[in-house]
């Protein structure tokens, strides 16, 4: 007869209750964790549309604008980007897109930020950008982005810095003049 072996009652309790303890300790930096890479994501996301912008001015020498956009159609003043923006051909360079304008091409369209965050752009970008067919933006000067959670952390934001070139920098807001709050 061969006895048999395996964990008492009050061992399994005893594994369970030190298992609950670590998983405790380690949901709020899994939580931080996922904000951070969100808040990169993000950033990068909005990267992508303004080199995809950019681009696609100087390939087909037109003005392409990046605006706001709730609905992924048309172009809107209220808000702010995190409700959403698409990429569209502005052949008559008002930096509207109205629905149904047959020589305004969409040609991305992205949907609102998850997790409510915010994207919010100073005077020069408050709700659109446009690029020239020489790559260059058509704006006042300089514009800058700033991409805030629900923590509003200026030494964790990401900033988008775009200088008169059309280039995107991408920083921390706390090295710019914008704020989370």
């Amino acid at each position: 007869m061969h006895e048999q072996q395996g964990f008492t009652l009050f061992e399994l309790i005893i594994t369970l209750a030190i298992a609950a303890v670590i998983v405790g300790v380690a949901a709020p930096s899994f939580s931080t964790m996922i904000q951070d890479n969100r808040l990169s994501a993000q950033s990068l996301d909005f990267v992508a549309a303004l080199n995809l912008a950019r681009s696609e001015a100087i390939k087909r020498r037109v003005r392409v604008t990046l605006c706001m956009s709730t609905n992924g159609q048309d172009c809107t003043n209220a808000g702010n980007w995190g409700q959403g923006w698409i990429v569209f051909v502005d052949n008559n360079g008002n930096r509207i897109r109205e629905n149904g304008a047959p020589d305004d091409i969409i040609l991305r369209i992205h949907g609102a930020l998850a997790g409510n965050n915010r994207l919010t752009g100073n005077v020069s970008i408050a709700n659109a950008i446009t690029y020239l067919p020489s790559g260059d933006t058509a704006g006042p000067g300089n514009g800058t982005l700033a991409l805030c959670d629900s923590r509003n952390d200026d030494a964790l934001s990401p900033a988008i810095v775009i200088n008169i070139t059309g280039r995107p920098l991408l920083t921390r807001i706390d090295q710019t003049a914008m704020t989370c709050v």
